[in-house]
């Protein structure tokens, strides 16, 4: 599978070897930053193209016109004739991503809340969300969600 998105509509334009080279400098991109590129059109020496980043290991984000500029610099090297057009899709995190020990800590401190009320009100085991409140048990995204929705009202 192509690592740019609907690459075959260069075909007529690129030889094999230069869309090879724009797949590699294209996987770049996503392996590094989690960018990933969708061709969604190609007329009169215009390509329109959908860059994409998804969520990144070290929680840093390319702006909007940083994903415009790579994404003309990949296209431009190959295609120097050709007018670009991108539309980006940027990563917006969680907003459960917020949540740690001391967050639901902090949280329930503010609105008074305990333990034992959270386990009645979401059907929780006490221990769990204790172990989960001191940091004993790690928490997964589903239970991050819990606690923020819980705790943000």
């Amino acid at each position: 599978m192509s690592t740019i998105h609907q690459i075959e509509q260069l075909e007529q334009f690129l030889t094999p070897e230069q869309i090879t080279k724009l797949e590699k400098a294209a996987d770049r991109h996503k392996q590094q930053s989690n960018v990933q590129f969708k061709i969604l059109s190609v007329q009169d020496k215009t390509i329109s193209v959908e860059t994409t980043q998804s969520e990144t290991p070290s929680g840093k984000y390319a702006s909007e016109a940083t994903l415009v500029k790579r994404t003309e610099d990949l296209f431009r090297k190959i295609l120097p004739e050709f007018k670009i057009t991108v539309s980006t899709e940027t990563f917006h995190p969680s907003p459960a991503s917020v949540v740690t020990a001391a967050w639901i800590d902090k949280k329930m401190q503010e609105k008074e809340v305990r333990i034992k009320q959270i386990a009645f009100e979401t059907g929780v085991d006490r221990e769990s969300i204790s172990d989960w409140v001191t940091g004993k048990r790690s928490m997964s995204q589903i239970v991050k969600a819990m606690f923020y929705f819980y705790l943000s009202k």
